[in-house]
Parts: structure tokens; sequence; C-alpha cells
């Protein structure tokens, strides 16, 4: 029987059970024989979370991980005398959700834990939400023509003065052209919608990820000496190293474009650098994040500015005021570029708020549920049945009218 624990074990975590299986590995935990296997399977999952803490894959309140686990083992007080060495004893309620996670996984839990919110079932067979987002995005050239880059065809796609722009066989857009010295810059707009993502190099070889609902404005090919975008949303820039006159760097600067942004004149100027800016203007703040390199942030509207280094973050509130974070949870922040989202004590608000941009739903709040922190990390192409089964596990009542999650 013990052998058979294992096998079905093995076979979750490898993520090849049937439902049939799962419900079976569930019921083996249960029993009081297959104890000691238990816990050496939780000793060896703790292990591998303390040492491989990207794996984690759920959110959870601390407050039910004790709860969930003691419905899979009748005695899971001898659980927590894992041995110290394996992992930090403070660790242990947010550990235990993930072991129940790891082990057991949504599916099985939710299999035999029926939701009291009866549209579950609805959006699980919606084809309108069965994942979040996927690589989508729209092109418009300098001419006003539109291209939707998820359909069009690989190969060239269109050729504006010195800059040519090609879809790669992967889906990226690439542009090249040398740097000119006209005065007519031609601009493009790359755009993605709700559920979507996109990836493209600018001309100048800098990279940007462009998050869901985000878009960035830029020349097809920078003028001579000025690199300059403007984005909405969030992106994730890798800005290529250049050097202009006197063998001096080249600066390159990302300037906030939408009157709807709360933080009129957010301007960040960078060398050669990796960060993160989210600018959503349904956000409270303007946050940069830098990984590599330094920046410095403009907030004109208070005439502050912050240099940044590596692991900092700074927030700028609607009135310019700067926040600076150090260190700053880089790891949380770029996870979505990862294909993740990922959150430390984490109101359920902002976690929603994501939640729309990813599965393009909108989200309502009736009472003081907002306050609730989360902690924890999801995959981002998962359907948004599972994302509600969280909501379940954590005893949060909601109701799913159309296109709307009303939170009770």
């Amino acid at each position: 029987m013990q052998d058979r624990l294992l096998v079905l074990f093995h076979k979750y975590v490898n993520d090849n059970c049937s439902e049939a299986e799962l419900s079976e590995l569930f019921e083996l935990f249960s029993l009081s024989g297959n104890e000691t296997v238990v816990k050496e399977l939780i000793a060896q999952t703790i292990e591998d979370i303390h040492q491989h803490p990207a794996q984690i894959d759920t959110y959870l309140r601390t407050t039910d991980a004790e709860k969930i686990l003691s419905e899979i083992i009748p005695h899971t007080s001898d659980v927590a005398h894992v041995p110290p060495k394996v992992v930090p004893l403070r660790w242990w309620r947010w550990v235990a959700a993930a072991v129940v996670m790891t082990c057991v996984g949504l599916t099985s839990y939710y299999f035999l834990h029926p939701s009291p919110n009866k549209s579950l079932r609805e959006v699980a067979q919606s084809s309108r939400h069965t994942s979040s987002s996927s690589n989508k995005a729209t092109l418009t050239l300098s001419n006003g023509q539109t291209i939707l880059l998820d359909s069009v065809p690989n190969g060239l796609l269109a050729t504006q003065g010195q800059g040519r722009v090609v879809k790669t066989k992967t889906g990226e857009i690439i542009y090249s052209g040398a740097e000119k010295n006209s005065d007519q810059i031609l601009y493009n707009n790359i755009s993605t919608p709700r559920g979507g993502q996109y990836f493209l190099q600018l001309s100048d070889g800098s990279k940007v990820w462009l998050n869901a609902a985000s878009s960035i404005r830029f020349p097809v090919v920078f003028p001579a000496g000025e690199r300059k975008v403007f984005i909405t949303g969030e992106a994730y820039f890798e800005v290529a190293h250049l050097v202009g006159k006197h063998a001096q760097p080249l600066p390159f600067t990302v300037e906030t474009d939408h009157p709807a942004v709360q933080n009129p004149g957010y301007k960040v100027e960078v060398l050669g650098t990796k960060f993160n800016i989210n600018a959503y203007s349904n956000e409270p703040v303007v946050s940069t994040t830098l990984l590599e390199g330094k920046v410095k942030v403009h907030a004109y509207n208070s005439m502050q500015s912050q240099v940044l280094l590596p692991n900092q973050q700074v927030n700028i509130t609607p009135k310019g005021e700067m926040n600076l974070t150090q260190p700053a949870d880089v790891n949380a922040v770029i996870a979505w570029k990862n294909g993740y989202t990922q959150f430390s004590a984490v109101p359920l608000s902002a976690v929603m708020r994501q939640v729309e941009r990813w599965y393009d739903v909108n989200v309502q709040f009736e009472g003081h549920v907002a306050d609730i922190k989360f902690t924890g990390k999801l995959k981002r192409n998962e359907n948004l049945s599972e994302f509600l089964k969280i909501l379940d596990l954590n005893n949060i009542k909601y109701e799913v009218n159309n296109s709307t999650i009303i939170i009770k």
C-alpha cells in the first residue's frame, strides 16, 4: 500500500494523475498506517520548497494552512516537528499550505470539498476565461495602419523610412535600422489587451516585455543622440548599452504616456540596465524597480528625483511623493515576465486588480473583504476557475455574473 502511495505521489508531482488517482492519493494520505511515509514525504517536500522556493505555486492565507493540513493528516502536530535544519520554524504556516497544494493539489482538495459559490461551475465550463495572459498585441504603424500581431504571419511586416519591422518564428517583434539625423521621427505603438502580453526589440537592441493592458510608443528608428519611449501600464526593460558623443553612454528615457496616469511628468532616465515600471492608472502608486545598473526617477509635479541602485524600488504617490523600498522583492515584481504572479502580504484588492488584467474580467467588492492579505505564487496560465478555487479555500464568498466577479 505504501508503494502505491509513493507511485501516486510521484505521478502527481509529474502532473500525471487522474482525478480518480488524486482521490486515491488523498485517501492513502489519511490512513494511520501511512503516517510515517506521509511525514517523510512532507519533510522532503518542505526541504525542496526551502531549496527551490520558485516552485511554490499557490495562494493561501496562513490562518487556513493548518486547518487544511489537518483534514489530510489526522495528527498534524508531529509534522511541525520537522528538524529545524530542513526549514526555519517561522516558515511553518506558510510552508504547510504549500505542502498541501504540492502533495494533494487544488483539484483534489476541491473535488472533496465542493464550493459554496455556485457560479464556479459555469466559469469552469466557459471558453471565455479558460486561461490568462497570452501573446496578444496590436501594432499601430506610423501611417495609422493596425496589425494584429498574434494572427499575422511571420516575416517582414513593414518598412518605414529606414526602419524594418519583422516578426520572428517565435512571435517576437524585432525593429532594425541605423539611427538617423532627420527631423522627422516615425513612431509606432504596440498595445496589449487585458489578457495579453508581448515582447519586442527596439531598433537600438533594447528589449521590452509588455504586461497585460499596457502599451509602448517608440520611434521606428531612434534619432541620433536620443532614445526615448512612452509607456502605459507595466513594462520590463533590458536596455542596450550604447556610447554617444565624447564616448559618453547614450541615455535611455522612459516616460508615462497616458492622461489618466495619476503621476503626470513621471520619467525614468537609464543607462545600460534592467528595470521594471508599473504605471497602471488604477494602481495607487507608480513603481520603478531596478535589477541591474542605475536609473534616476523624476516626478515633475513635485520636482523630486531619486537615484536607484540594484534591488531598490521607488513608489511615487499621486502628489509626487517618493517612497524608497530597499531591498525590494525583485522576484515578485518581475514574476509576471516569467509566467507567474507572486505576492507577499498583499491585500486581496491588489490581487484582484491583477486578476482583472489577466482574465479580462471586472471585479467588485462588497464590504471590507479587500483588507485580506495574501502571500503566495500562481502560474499565469492557470484557468480563472483554478484561481476561484483559491478564494474558496480561503472561505471568501463571491458571485460570478457574466464577466464580473463580485467579492462579498
